[in-house]
């Protein structure tokens, strides 16, 4: 005897949330993760090999992603070097603002202490080379002012620890870039001490 067999319904689709649009915010979100990875890459080839290393092919090999990859989210050269001059200015303010945030106004010491520690890590250390580079190339002087210039709130919070007056008129800034140009010179931890071990008891005394 036949027995028709009921035909399974289509599964229906809510028009507010389509599949191409899920598909669309998935594929955003792995967009996304591999420019960050790009990113990194190349601010790790800057720092350990200087910004003229930073090719796509070398970030490529950094990133262990294909040369087409990186071409895909930076078509040229100009469009990664926006890129990574905004990544790491983000960078540096959010590092700033997490180790010397809180310990600036209770312990100045230990905050020029925490800066020059700041200042081997790597968003620094790129930063600063893409900052001496700056000096002979337009194009990247163009784009540091540029990112320089319209800092978000954790730059800007980040900015105004330079300007702090904790250690007296000016001294806590200078203190910053005093460090900040022996860390640029390839100066020592040994030779660092030294600056630290004068700038700390005149922290102890206004603090």
């Amino acid at each position: 005897m036949w027995i028709e067999q009921e035909r399974p319904r289509p599964r229906r689709t809510s028009p507010s949330q389509p599949r191409r649009a899920v598909k669309a915010v998935r594929r955003s979100s792995k967009g996304d993760a591999t420019r960050g990875r790009i990113l990194d890459a190349a601010m790790a080839v800057v720092a350990d090999e200087g910004y003229h290393a930073a090719t796509h092919q070398r970030i490529a090999q950094a990133a262990g992603l294909v040369r087409t990859a990186i071409n895909y989210h930076f078509p040229d050269q100009n469009s990664l070097a926006d890129a990574l001059v905004g990544h790491l200015h983000r960078l540096k303010a959010e590092r700033m603002m997490a180790v010397m945030g809180g310990s600036l106004e209770d312990h100045p010491a230990l905050a020029i202490e925490a800066y020059w520690a700041l200042l081997q890590e790597t968003p620094f250390v790129a930063l600063a080379e893409l900052e001496c580079c700056a000096r002979t190339d337009v194009g990247l002087r163009a784009r540091l002012a540029a990112a320089g210039g319209q800092p978000d709130r954790a730059e800007a919070g980040a900015t105004a620890l330079h300007r702090s007056p904790i250690l007296g008129p000016g001294l806590y800034g200078l203190s910053l870039c005093l460090l900040e140009g022996m860390a640029r010179g390839g100066a020592r931890h040994a030779e660092a001490r030294r600056l630290l071990d004068l700038l700390k008891p005149a922290a102890q005394v206004l603090d």
